[in-house]
């Protein structure tokens, strides 16, 4: 039993080499029969060893391509623990918008000058469109999601885009949080923030985040206080 588990681990860390070296080479995985040569296993063990990692979406199988590799993606693991946090300790909501803001503003003057024409054309027409709902008295968390993922979609950081991806998908189940007290108000500060991005006004743009945190952070009270009757 212990040599089995013994040799288990030893293919499955020779996987992860071939794993490493392809994201290297930004190459596809070896065939089925280049990899059974090369682990020495057969085909079913094969295909178990690369379950784990075809779960976890490192390995991704396209049809007459073979299999795709990409980089580990931790966000929905840190999403489930979150989730176990806030259950247990909901105040820590607060707690993370803080360090989301953080983030956020820290990569902001980086972001902004990444950005390009084509990103500035679909920041602005998001804009549009949160403005034409707030009329309508209709939420736009899509577009606002959508609007902050493009802003920080040219950092070309992998580790911030996970984080803040996790981030988003957290509030995105928070449907409490897209209630804006005032929803034209909302949109205004978009129109703001996107003016001071499209003019480089890194400073203005540190404002008027700190502005759209600041709503969100009341909102989060509201409804922690709303829980608590």
């Amino acid at each position: 039993m212990k040599k089995n588990a013994e040799k288990k681990v030893a293919q499955k860390s020779e996987i992860i080499d071939i794993i490493v070296e392809c994201l290297s080479a930004k190459k596809y995985l070896p065939s089925e029969k280049e990899l059974t040569e090369r682990l020495g296993v057969s085909r079913p063990v094969l295909r178990e060893l690369l379950s784990e990692f075809e779960a976890s979406g490192i390995i991704v199988p396209t049809q007459g391509r073979g299999r795709e590799v990409k980089f580990p993606d931790v966000s929905n693991s840190i999403l489930g623990g979150w989730n176990i946090l806030l259950r247990a300790r909901p105040a820590s909501l607060l707690e993370l918008l803080e360090v989301r803001y953080n983030l956020e503003r820290g990569f902001l003057p980086s972001a902004i000058e990444a950005l390009t024409l084509e990103d500035l054309q679909m920041m602005r027409d998001l804009v549009n469109r949160m403005e034409a709902k707030a009329q309508r008295k209709q939420l736009f968390k899509e577009e606002d999601q959508l609007f902050h993922r493009i802003l920080y979609s040219r950092t070309k950081n992998l580790v911030l885009d996970q984080l803040l991806h996790a981030f988003w998908e957290l509030f995105e189940q928070k449907s409490e949080l897209h209630h804006s007290a005032n929803l034209a108000q909302a949109a205004e500060l978009h129109h703001q923030l996107y003016q001071a991005i499209l003019t480089e006004n890194t400073e203005e743009a540190e404002k008027l985040l700190k502005l759209q945190f600041h709503d969100v952070r009341q909102r989060i009270v509201n409804m922690m206080k709303s829980n608590q009757n």
